[in-house]
């Protein structure tokens, strides 16, 4: 984890170098100076993240979505928008 962290605040310090150098060598902004800029959130977010999503072991959300109320009912039919409060649309 630790090399993780370092490898992420290195590569965002080394995009706004780069970006930097871009500026001051061409005198102006260029899609070069901004393509470095906009790389630098992705490395951030390796220095930053507490853990990457492919290195959990267990899958979090899975738990999380059912359809246990739509069984319980037995019924597979969408609710009525207008019962709901939604307008008909008049084209």
């Amino acid at each position: 984890m630790r090399v993780r962290v370092i490898t992420g605040w290195v590569l965002a310090a080394l995009f706004v170098a780069m970006s930097a150098n871009s500026f001051a060598t061409s005198g102006e902004l260029t899609a070069d100076a901004w393509g470095f800029l906009l790389l630098t959130p992705l490395a951030l977010a390796l220095a930053l993240s507490p853990t990457l999503p492919w290195e959990g072991t267990e899958s979090e959300g899975a738990g999380e979505w059912s359809d246990e109320e739509e069984e319980a009912d037995g019924s597979k039919e969408a609710p009525d928008p207008i019962e709901s409060g939604f307008d008909v649309p008049v084209l």
